[in-house]
């Protein structure tokens, strides 16, 4: 659903992606200055989502839904428009993961009683719209190739003269 349609303003999608970019400015400012006093930011994710990245040995579980804690034990956080990785240690070893921001289902931080809580239907709306667009995408490729013209080189070749 777009966020505008014909009789309706989506606002409950604005406000859906407006939360998300307080997880990415949250996780930018820890980027930046590190986490103040006793922060720390709970994270949990739908690991079957296009893009989420994590070890195998994560995803061993029946559930599909992972939670990260980023608190003491984390290196190279890097935050784009789509998404962040970090690298967490896990067992003792270090292990990158990459999470899409659409894939995030909750966020908190539990030293000062902040939550957020995202829709799982969000979640099944955009895989619904990638797909798609990945799809309309693939079928212009396909037109694309089927749509070639053909030329043929003696058009281009200089003519000598007998």
């Amino acid at each position: 659903m777009d966020k505008i349609d014909k009789k309706n303003i989506d606002y409950d999608q604005i406000v859906e992606e407006t939360l998300r970019l307080v997880v990415k400015k949250s996780l930018e400012l820890v980027n930046e200055k590190g986490l103040p006093g006793d922060h720390h930011f709970y994270i949990s994710f739908d690991s079957t989502y296009k893009g989420v990245k994590v070890p195998s040995e994560l995803k061993a579980g029946e559930d599909n839904e992972i939670k990260i804690i980023l608190q003491h034990q984390f290196w190279d956080l890097i935050i784009d428009e789509h998404k962040f990785s970090v690298v967490l240690s896990f067992s003792g070893k270090k292990k990158n993961i990459s999470v899409p921001f659409n894939s995030i289902t909750s966020f908190s931080d539990p030293s000062v009683g902040f939550s957020l809580q995202f829709k799982k239907d969000f979640l099944t709306e955009n895989i619904k719209k990638e797909k798609k667009l990945s799809s309309n995408k693939s079928n212009e490729d396909k037109k694309q190739k089927f749509n070639a013209e053909i030329f043929s080189l003696d058009a281009f070749r200089s003519k000598k003269e007998d």
